[in-house]
């Protein structure tokens, strides 16, 4: 029986394998209608799919890959999750609805389902599948003019073409007609297609294309895909998907590969857009988001005691892009058309943006925010900006019990940002428990599911690309602290070290001590020897890849130091054994020691009482914005005395002290900052050489923390001294009238 069972499936295996070979690879070079000299488009079809109708679903399953990956960024993004109307063109057999049904049965999801081909064969198999199903219908007519009896004019919530456009001649007539005529105005449109793009099509559109992260395949590729398909009239020229781009706004924007066999990866895209609405109004309150600015309508809609002072308003970089797009025609940048507001518009290609090689360095934060609140006492009056780092201690200062009104994180790095879109995703949208497998744990096997059900609404489009090709194998084996950003060299090293001395077991019980006491008699007995042996320290502690790698800290940063390296780094542990309990209040050090968090020894955002706060309607995180830029160009963007606080961490050992960065980063500072208004910075000197040129340009500086030797300033303790520089009083109240405006 079971040899029986087995020669049957073999049989339509075969039988699948040689119908679609026929139909693709031999019928379309030995002529018939569908040959170079027919111009009916109906007819094509049918020479091509008549003699694979049937086999038409399993002989796709390899070849068309990621319709079901469309469909469920489209399921995430719906508002509404009921009476749904879908249009989906170029249906085919009904692959897609049967894919959507698995995601949103169709029956109790949606009010209305129409299947749109244009070839008989494909019609038919459709409507034995669903002949069923009262609510889908089967329309055998053409894309580019198909009508629907009763249908009530632009009230279609998706509409959807799978490897369909590719096959359109008049495609641009295909998708006019879908927008014009069927898409709701807050409705969805998702493609899913093969396609090939050069570098040059994105030129003056990239910020509308939302990412351009393997976006362009080289010359011998492009050429060989077109050629190949084009056998078949599947066109992949790049002239379908950038009309896509021109005609709507990108929500999301994926460019993927399909490793279809050994060494063979056929380039397609996931592209999910809406009508490019270009309305006034939200230019102008996206840049107050990002600006501070307090005003919050066009220039045009404010009265005469608004507008006098116009041409002191700030503008964001975004929107002068959207601006810029308007004059030529084109959609607003891709960010504009998010859920979330987070994220604010950068450059994409700014070569300062792009020095980073596409890594983030830090995959956590290692400052400590208990004492930044214990000398700023933050409150709901203050607006921060913080270097975003990995996140943490933004989130840190959302969950003051009286959190700033707004907290900018300023980092250069996208992928700093894109971690952190992905923590604010995560709380908004996720778990307790699925939270914590991300970031405590650092490890989830569902971790793609996550990202395309929940995390994607959430994402701006380019944090999408980088988690969706990234995310999976990050998540994965060591997990997330091991094996992403280059803190994972700290945290192997400190792994390749505890094996090579033998001190495995020690850490283990360094993590799990109950007392002080019991840890600084297991430091200073057996942990402390071996780690400063000679070869250690050699290898390894004095090694200046090491200082970059794993612990961050660049030459200048280096020279800064006071003493010998090995001396700083002694001075920076020993008191850190002292102060607090590495297993229950340092998680920093745990992290690093155990590569990992513990639920009673992690960032506040990861406790559950934190996420109750953070994961409420009315959230914290709304606070946040982050922008992906340098100090100074946030600072000089922002309003005028807006900000009341700037935590810029360890950020100017960094710079020359030749150099102009300090002069022109402290001006900008100085320009952003109210009255009394402060900085506070880290530095690996007790006494920093741009203190003096923080004098100089009207700061009163004073250190807020100085470490001695053996004495400990915060639970870190990496650095050498915590500063304040204050901007005078100068008559006015710390709250500016700029305080009052755009509480969102």
């Amino acid at each position: 029986m079971f040899l029986i069972s087995f020669l049957s499936l073999l049989i339509v295996h075969v039988k699948t394998i040689l119908l679609f070979s026929y139909g693709c690879f031999v019928k379309p070079l030995i002529g018939g209608s569908s040959s170079k000299g027919s111009y009916n488009q109906q007819q094509m079809l049918e020479s091509f799919y008549s003699v694979q109708a049937d086999i038409y679903d399993a002989s796709r399953a390899r070849l068309l890959k990621g319709r079901e990956d469309m469909l469920r960024i489209l399921a995430s993004h719906l508002q509404q999750k009921r009476d749904l109307i879908w249009i989906d063109i170029g249906a085919g057999t009904g692959l897609n609805a049967d894919s959507m049904n698995k995601i949103l049965p169709l029956k109790t999801h949606f009010k209305a389902v129409y299947l749109v081909d244009l070839s008989p064969s494909l019609c038919q198999v459709a409507q034995r599948k669903y002949r069923h199903y009262d609510n889908v219908h089967i329309i055998c007519a053409d894309a580019c003019s198909f009508s629907i009896d009763d249908f009530e004019q632009t009230s279609a919530h998706l509409i959807t073409f799978a490897y369909s456009i590719s096959m359109i001649p008049a495609f641009y007539a295909a998708i006019e007609h879908a927008l014009l005529n069927f898409l709701h105005p807050s409705g969805m449109l998702g493609v899913v297609d093969f396609g090939v793009q050069k570098p040059s099509n994105a030129i003056d559109r990239v910020d509308v294309v939302g990412g351009m992260r393997n976006r362009a395949q080289n010359w011998i590729m492009r050429t060989f895909w077109y050629t190949w398909f084009d056998i078949d009239n599947v066109h992949l020229d790049p002239a379908r998907r950038d009309y896509l781009e021109y005609r709507c706004g990108t929500i999301k924007s994926l460019n993927c590969k399909n490793h279809f066999w050994y060494g063979i990866n056929i380039p397609y895209y996931i592209w999910i857009g809406t009508q490019a609405r270009t309305n006034p109004e939200l230019l102008w309150r996206l840049n107050s988001l990002a600006c501070e600015s307090p005003y919050l309508a066009p220039p045009s809609e404010l009265d005469s005691s608004s507008t006098q002072n116009n041409s002191l308003i700030p503008v964001s970089k975004g929107l002068e892009a959207a601006q810029r797009n308007q004059e030529r025609g084109l959609p607003y940048p891709s960010l504009f058309y998010q859920k979330e507001v987070w994220r604010v518009y950068y450059d994409e290609l700014d070569p300062l943006n792009r020095q980073f090689k596409d890594q983030y360095i830090y995959a956590f934060t290692w400052e400590d925010p208990r004492e930044d609140q214990a000398i700023l006492n933050m409150n709901s009056n203050d607006v921060v900006l913080a270097i975003t780092s990995g996140g943490d201690n933004l989130l840190d200062y959302a969950l003051i019990p009286n959190p700033p009104r707004r907290i900018h994180g300023v980092d250069l790095n996208p992928c700093q940002g894109h971690l952190a879109e992905l923590k604010l995703a995560a709380l908004r949208s996720l778990s307790y428990d699925q939270v914590w497998s991300l970031f405590g744990a650092g490890k989830s096997e569902e971790f793609r599911d996550l990202l395309l059900d929940k995390l994607s609404p959430h994402l701006s489009s380019q944090a999408m690309q980088y988690w969706f090709e990234n995310g999976p194998s990050f998540f994965h084996n060591d997990g997330l602290y091991y094996q992403s950003g280059n803190t994972r060299w700290a945290l192997k090293l400190c792994r390749a070290v505890a094996k090579y001395t033998g001190m495995e077991d020690n850490i283990d019980r360094l993590c799990s001590c109950e007392t002080l006491e019991e840890q600084k008699m297991l430091w200073q007995e057996t942990i402390r020897p071996m780690l400063f042996n000679k070869v250690v320290t050699r290898l390894i502690i004095s090694n200046p890849i090491f200082l970059w790698k794993a612990a961050g800290v660049p030459m200048n940063q280096a020279d800064l130091i006071d003493s010998s390296l090995l001396q700083y780094i002694i001075d920076t542990l020993d008191p850190v054994i002292e102060r607090s309990l590495v297993s229950k209040d340092n998680y920093f050090y745990y992290l690093t020691l155990k590569g990992h968090y513990a639920h009673d020894n992690c960032p506040n955002y990861l406790k559950e009482e934190s996420y109750d706060t953070l994961h409420k309607e009315d959230s914290p995180l709304d606070r946040i914005r982050l922008h992906t830029d340098t100090l100074v160009n946030v600072s000089e963007r922002l309003a005028s005395k807006s900000l009341s606080i700037a935590i810029i961490m360890d950020h100017m050992d960094w710079f020359h002290p030749k150099g102009q960065d300090a002069i022109s980063e402290i001006k900008a500072l100085y320009s952003a900052l109210r009255p009394s208004g402060c900085v506070m910075l880290r530095s690996a000197s007790t006494k920093p050489w741009y203190i003096e040129t923080f004098e100089e340009n009207g700061f009163k500086c004073e250190a807020a923390a100085v470490r001695l030797p053996g004495e400990s300033i915060d639970r870190v303790n990496m650095y050498a001294s915590t500063w304040l520089c204050k901007k005078p009083e100068t008559g006015e109240s710390r709250i500016s009238s700029i305080s009052l405006a755009d509480s969102s």
